[in-house]
């Protein structure tokens, strides 16, 4: 994420959301960041949005947060307004129509 203008609306980070209402598949959200609050960029911290009371999150390079995706989880990231801010999202899904092959392992020759 950077401080770029958003092209989509899909590029837009900032707003209030709630991943499983933009990805169905998505019963728990993984971040691991890959990049320092304050060193890397600036804004960019990750806040969950409760009644009375946010919590916020600040990426540091290693530091993993896991969430489930539903309703109970709304949240959004802070505009980025400085430098690059990395994060490598995983998701998992409990749906079996979701779910992806097992990849088969070829034998080397």
């Amino acid at each position: 994420m950077t401080p770029r203008i958003a092209k989509s609306k899909h590029d837009e980070y900032w707003h209030v959301h709630v991943d499983k209402e933009t990805y169905p598949s998505f019963h728990y959200t993984s971040l691991l960041y890959l990049t320092d609050y304050g060193t890397d960029f600036t804004g960019g911290r990750f806040i969950f949005v409760n009644e009375g009371k946010n919590m916020t999150v600040e990426p540091r390079v290693g530091r993993v947060s896991a969430f489930t995706s539903g309703a109970e989880n709304p949240h959004y990231v802070e505009q980025v307004s400085s430098g690059t801010r990395y994060a490598l999202t995983v998701s998992f899904t409990c749906d079996k129509k979701f779910a992806i092959a097992d990849p088969t392992m070829q034998k080397l020759q």
